[in-house]
This record gives structure tokens, sequence and C-alpha cells, in this order.
């Protein structure tokens, strides 16, 4: 039996610098932490002000456009 645990974090772009998108992420516990992103990780054209999420599952993080699913 194996157990599968899915976690998301959400973020949001504060700023774009280079090919760098300067980001905001609620981690653990709802803590902010500043995180720099390279553009090409996103799987689409982002902007400031944009929101995305982060999820993590046993072998592999993806980071999402938009709000998650409910």
């Amino acid at each position: 039996m194996s157990i599968f645990t899915t976690l998301f974090f959400l973020g949001v772009v504060d700023a774009i610098e280079g090919n760098m998108a300067v980001t905001e992420i609620n981690a653990v516990h709802w803590r902010r932490v500043e995180v720099d992103i390279p553009l090409q990780f996103f799987p689409c054209e982002i902007q400031e002000g944009d929101v995305f999420y982060v999820t993590r599952g046993v072998d592999v993080t993806e980071i999402r456009c938009g709000e998650p699913p409910e």
C-alpha cells in the first residue's frame, strides 16, 4: 500500500527582473518567503501581480499558473 500526499504552496509575482521572477510564496504555516524563480520554469507568460501555485508530490515539483483547484 502506498500513501501519496500532494502539497501545494500559493505564490504571487512581485516583480520581473531580467529573466527572473521575484516572488512571494506562502510556505509552511503560511510563512511568506521570497523566492527568485527563472522565467523558463513557468508554463505560461507571467507578469507582476500574477498568481501561481507550486505542487509537490513524491517525485515531482511543478509550478502551475492561476489559482489552485478547490
